[in-house]
């Protein structure tokens, strides 16, 4: 595909990256980004209608990222919808020669993607954006087995991190590797005892293991700890006062509609043992 195709496939991909910016935000743990306050802010702005005060904070972002292709890319999305293409254009033509991955995911081309971060990989071997990212392209493109190995390559280089310790044991779940998915959610919440992510992981090692009560605990411990993980997280970005309790508010009905509606409780959704474990772990 030529390279307007490439930028038009960003462009009408844009709202899907705006609506997964919040989400996005809940799992990255501690995260010390320089640009992560502006990023944050200028997504609040687009969303409250004050673009042209979004672009500042964008552009802000990218210039203390430099190696960055996200802050460059919602700087071209919000110039499009201002109406200033050319601008929009140069824009993504910058996050296109920074992170070309990026571009090919956008267009579909997940084996080219999939080429470019195993290149970038060659140079920066224990990278774990990269190896973070090329083992969510190999699951979107249904190689699990790829994708486990980068999730156990990335918790092996570094074993503390929680999205690494997230992504693995879900993947391990998929493999079927039972004990070991749930040794690998113990590990995350040995490491972040408030994490949601990890009670949820537990509750679908217990789910995966047909325990309907014990899962329905697990799912509301999670419930339970996502607004106060979302509020920490979102704070460390930068958000206060209106802006943070809007993202915290939005970042947590999502979340937890996700989690309430994954379809590996689907057995349990009539069972009044899940649903008042659920419950009462939530409400505690």
């Amino acid at each position: 595909m030529c390279f307007l195709g490439a930028i038009l496939s960003i462009i009408l991909s844009r709202a899907m990256k705006r609506a997964a910016a919040l989400a996005l935000a809940l799992a990255s743990a501690c995260n010390t980004d320089p640009s992560a306050p502006h990023l944050a802010r200028g997504n609040v702005l687009v969303n409250t209608g004050h673009r042209d005060e979004a672009v500042a904070e964008y552009r802000e972002a990218a210039r203390l990222a430099p190696g960055s292709a996200l802050a460059r890319e919602r700087l071209g999305d919000t110039q499009y919808d201002l109406g200033r293409k050319a601008e929009a254009l140069s824009s993504y033509r910058e996050a296109a020669a920074i992170d070309p991955g990026s571009v090919l995911a956008d267009q579909g081309d997940l084996a080219g993607a999939r080429a470019e971060l195993s290149a970038g990989l060659e140079r920066a071997p224990t990278n774990l954006f990269l190896l973070l990212s090329r083992g969510n392209l190999a699951a979107r493109a249904g190689d699990r087995k790829a994708a486990l190995a980068d999730y156990e390559r990335t918790v092996h280089l570094k074993s503390d991190n929680v999205p690494a310790l997230y992504q693995y044991g879900l993947a391990l779940l998929e493999d079927g590797q039972l004990p070991e998915a749930s040794a690998t959610f113990d590990r995350l919440l040995s490491v972040a005892p408030a994490s949601p992510q990890g009670f949820y992981g537990r509750a679908r090692v217990f789910a995966a293991r047909g325990e309907g009560a014990l899962a329905g605990e697990a799912l509301g411990e999670a419930s339970r700890m996502v607004e106060p993980d979302a509020r920490t997280r979102l704070a460390e970005q930068g958000l206060r006062g209106a802006a943070l309790d809007n993202a915290v508010r939005e970042t947590t009905d999502r979340s937890l509609a996700q989690m309430q509606g994954d379809p590996a409780f689907s057995q349990w959704a009539q069972d009044p043992a899940f649903r008042r474990a659920a419950r009462r772990q939530a409400s505690r």
